[in-house]
């Protein structure tokens, strides 16, 4: 019973909200065009007064010109640097070069182990990380944790 009403009653209040809502937008239509216009022409004049402060700070600021230019030529030197290819040639032979003696390494070592007999066995004495922990505790009980207060 409670859920049916609950129904019925948010389906009321959804219909009833949609017809003022429709009724309401068709009385003030034109307003809300005229505002939203208005919000719309406000935005391009700020964006507008935003961009001739924003340039005319630029072109008044001589030490920014200067820095500005100064950044633009050392991109275009460290690009024509980078565009005659010496520097990333060496980069790529020394690459090369480390791969290679690298790759030479781990063949010997991959040799080396063929030709010994290697063991993988999990070997665990007393004195493993078990044996201590139980140390550790047995140690634990026989000298219990002394807690001191200050005092006031």
């Amino acid at each position: 019973m409670g859920r049916k009403l609950s129904v019925f009653t948010t389906l009321a209040v959804g219909t009833a909200a949609y017809f003022i809502t429709k009724k309401v937008l068709s009385d003030h239509q034109e307003q809300i065009k005229e505002k939203v216009a208005q919000i719309a022409d406000e935005g391009r004049e700020n964006a507008v007064r935003y961009y001739n402060h924003a340039r005319d700070y630029v072109n008044e600021e001589s030490g920014l010109q200067d820095t500005l230019n100064e950044l633009k030529q050392k991109v275009a030197d460290t690009a024509e640097t980078f565009k005659s290819g010496d520097s990333v040639g060496q980069a790529l032979s020394s690459l090369k070069e480390a791969t290679t003696e690298l790759r030479k390494q781990f063949d010997k070592e991959k040799d080396t182990e063929s030709d010994d007999t290697v063991e993988d066995d999990i070997i665990i004495d007393g004195r493993s990380a078990f044996g201590e922990a139980k140390a550790a505790a047995e140690f634990e009980k026989d000298h219990p944790t002394e807690v001191f207060y200050p005092k006031d």
